[in-house]
């Protein structure tokens, strides 16, 4: 008589989150896995919350993970999983906000950004009505189109789009 053992059933691998960043204001570049599966790295969520702090300040925040998560789909849903994203503002301290507010128009008093829940951002190569529109379309947040400085707002708080 033959036995055979059963197959062992291997987990496949957790899929990689991954993010490719460009800041415009510092110069630096990033390209870093911040999840593997369902499970946020520490060490990643830490660099990006540095990479992302206020430029003018230089202050940190903790960042809400599901910004990171809408990038990543924002980039899937473009067709260009892994793209690199120009960003315009991560965090904004409450004077870094009241600057801008002085200084230029549609800045929000009570901004996300002050929150770590919003963020600026262009894709190099894709137009942006199109980002626009596929951030309209993942329906995770809010959306501003700032046609004149070339980009676009997403966060994670109610959505809304102006």
């Amino acid at each position: 008589m033959f036995c055979t053992r059963p197959a062992l059933a291997l987990s496949p691998s957790a899929e990689e989150h991954r993010l490719r960043l460009y800041h415009t204001h510092t110069a630096e570049r990033m390209d870093i896995v911040y999840r593997k599966g369902d499970e946020y790295l520490p060490g990643a969520i830490a660099e990006l919350e540095y990479f992302l702090r206020d430029h003018r300040t230089g202050e940190l925040h903790h960042f809400d993970p599901r910004l990171f998560d809408l990038l990543d789909d924002l980039t899937r849903a473009l067709g260009r999983p892994g793209a690199e994203i120009d960003v315009i503002c991560g965090y904004r301290t409450p004077w870094s906000n009241a600057y801008l507010r002085q200084h230029s128009s549609g800045v929000a008093e009570h901004s996300l950004h002050m929150k770590a829940m919003a963020i600026d951002i262009r894709v190099p190569g894709t137009n942006l009505s199109e980002l626009r529109n596929a951030a309209l379309l993942l329906h995770r947040g809010g959306v501003g189109y700032y046609l004149r400085s070339q980009f676009i707002h997403v966060d994670v708080g109610r959505v809304r789009w102006w």
